[in-house]
Order: C-alpha cells, then structure tokens, then sequence
C-alpha cells in the first residue's frame, strides 16, 4: 500500500514540492489556553522552526515503509531548518496518554455496535490517536475512545479540545475536521478546508523511544452538518486516516 509521509508547511501556505510545487492556503489553529501538565500548547511554533530539539525541512531520500520515498517532508535532525520545523514538544508516556483517553472518555457515550461515539457537554476533550502501531493497524487509521475510525457526533455549539496524539511509530500525522469528502485524494488538503476555525492540527512526529508526541487545539463545532476528521498529511486520508464528524 502506498504510503506517503510528510507535508512541507510556510506560515499560513502549504507548499507540496515533491507535487511540481502545487501551493495552497492552509488555516491555523489556535491551542488550548489551559492544558495538563505537559500538553503543547505553543501555538504551533514549529511552523517556521525546530521546536524542542528536533526539526524538518527540506527534501529527504528517507524510504517508507512500502519503498517509496517519502520526499515532501525533510531529514529530522536538531535545531531549526526547512520552511517547517518538527513540532517536537513534550512528549507523553503511555500511562500518560492511557490517563488522558480515560479522561475524554468521562460523560461521553460509546456504542461499539455502530461504530459511533457521542459527546454531550459544552465543552469536551477528544483524544485522536494516530495510527497506534500495537494494534497491527491495517493501513492508517484512526483510535478514538477504543473504536477505529469511529463516527464522532457533537453537540451544535460544543467547544472542543483536540489533543492529537502520533502512537505511530513510522510517520508523522496530522488532524483535520474538514469541509472536504469522500473518495479522498492523495492531495486532500486541495480538496476542502478546516470546518471550523481552530479544527486543524499541523503533523507531529513519530512516536519514539522517549513516549508519543502530542499536539493540541482547540474549535467551536458552530454549524451542524456531517463533516469529517482526517489526516491532512498527502495520502493518509486516502489510504485509510478518516472517519465521520457529525455536528447535531
């Protein structure tokens, strides 16, 4: 299966060079103004440099996991580089995020037999996990609350807090609720936009040996209207990174 890794980001402009430098305007989202001890809440300052101690950038010859070069992305290395530096942070232990998926899992209604989770307050915490590599995963797709690639239904009005957090041990993942629908191309960011100001979470890096990386964000779910979660990063959504975002 085909699977490409990266996104080349400037400031506010997404160029995909590895596209024959397809540009296009991508919207950033703020980040939670109170935050666990621990959760990144920089308001994605690794757009324009290294945050932490990592960084991205450039073209990279790095192959994936299929033998296709990665090629949009850039070499991680330490200190600030490329147009995007690696939205490092802090990084989450697993009880650490264990805790966490335990806490926006409070108040909130799970049904196993329709694939379909439910919150019901105001203000609520959603925990994507990208790509959990202990699950053996066919392809990438999303864990939310224990479900793959659940439908995600919220009340009209209800603030939500995504903490976005990359189990993936091989790529990196971004997080999106976005205007754009199915069948999803290798390019879906061309095909939609953010649903909401805020609803869009630029990629993180692979999980590693030092725990998963995490970011965070937060949107008001406004207009009701069936949306959807995906990966924005270049054919992650089409290979597998999506799922229903229903605002009732």
């Amino acid at each position: 299966m085909k699977r490409l890794s990266g996104l080349t980001v400037g400031l506010g402009l997404l160029t995909i060079g590895a596209f024959g430098g397809v540009a296009f305007a991508a919207t950033q989202g703020t980040h939670a103004s109170s935050a666990p001890a621990g959760r990144m809440t920089n308001n994605n300052a690794g757009m324009m440099g290294g945050t932490g101690n990592g960084s991205v950038g450039g073209m990279d010859s790095a192959m994936n996991q299929s033998g296709h070069t990665s090629g949009i992305m850039g070499a991680v290395g330490s200190g600030a580089g490329g147009m995007m530096g690696a939205a490092s942070g802090s990084t989450w232990t697993p009880a650490q995020v264990a805790a966490l998926v335990r806490q926006s899992e409070q108040g909130v209604t799970i049904d196993r037999a329709t694939n379909t989770i439910t919150y019901h307050r105001a203000n609520d915490l959603l925990v994507p996990l990208a790509a959990p590599a202990a699950l053996h995963l066919k392809g990438m797709q999303w864990e939310i609350d224990g479900l793959i690639n659940p439908t995600v239904v919220v009340p009209q009005g209800a603030h939500m807090t995504v903490d976005l957090v990359n189990a993936d041990q091989g790529y990196m993942h971004g997080f999106e609720v976005t205007t754009a629908t199915p069948p999803f191309q290798e390019m879906v960011m061309m095909q939609g936009s953010p649903a909401f100001p805020g609803s869009l979470v630029m990629p993180i890096l692979p999980e590693t040996a030092q725990g998963q990386y995490h970011r965070s964000t937060e949107f008001t779910a406004a207009t009701a209207g069936t949306y959807h979660y995906i990966c924005p990063v270049p054919g992650h959504a089409a290979h597998g990174m999506a799922g229903r975002f229903v605002v009732s």
